[in-house]
């Protein structure tokens, strides 16, 4: 399944104050485009610093919440998989919450086998600070550091329910396995759930 077909996008919410997000680079922004501005030829100057902050500081504020359907998962009895009574289907082999690292950070992350042998990551409840250029990475082990991980996909809303696809090629089978939300413009981590 798709994940993109069904979704429902709510766009912009309440503004937030995520004071590690814009604090330096708005003071940064703000002193760099005043000492520009004031110099000859200043104000084109200024204009990359304040498309930087645009870029860097303006998406803090805008918070999107994403919200797809649960994905079909495997028949239930499959050997791979733990069933379980209550809960999620019995294609899901893991759950864990999602703490920030450094940032406001909530929800549950599920790891399941789809209909047809793929695998999915699942974002349930997320409730992320807002920010810019999330990444989504699964990371064999516990500790969180996307360089040896696999990218799964941009991270589509800092609200929601959302399902990633995770390449065949991942080792997502060997456990534990880490689902990792990281700013890739600061190489910031944001959130973890150590499956």
């Amino acid at each position: 399944m798709d994940p993109s077909s069904a979704r429902r996008i709510i766009g912009p919410g309440p503004l937030a104050l995520p004071v590690s997000s814009l604090v330096v680079p708005g003071i940064a922004a703000l002193l760099g485009s005043l000492f520009l501005a004031r110099r000859p030829g200043g104000l084109v100057q200024a204009l990359p610093v304040l498309l930087a902050a645009v870029v860097t500081v303006l998406p803090a504020f805008h918070s999107v919440t994403v919200d797809e359907p649960f994905p079909q998962l495997a028949a239930a009895g499959s050997d791979i998989l733990v069933g379980r009574e209550t809960g999620p289907p019995s294609g899901v082999v893991g759950r864990a919450g999602l703490h920030g690292i450094d940032h406001r950070a909530s929800g549950d992350v599920l790891l399941a086998f789809g209909a047809e042998g793929s695998k999915v990551v699942r974002l349930e409840r997320l409730d992320v600070e807002p920010g810019p250029d999330y990444q989504v990475d699964l990371v064999p082990g516990s500790i969180p550091d996307p360089s040896g991980g696999v990218r799964l996909d941009h991270l589509r809303g800092n609200r929601g329910n959302q399902n990633y696809s995770v390449p065949a090629t991942a080792a997502s089978t060997v456990r534990p396995v880490t689902v990792l939300i990281w700013c890739r413009a600061f190489g910031v981590l944001v959130a973890a759930a150590t499956i």
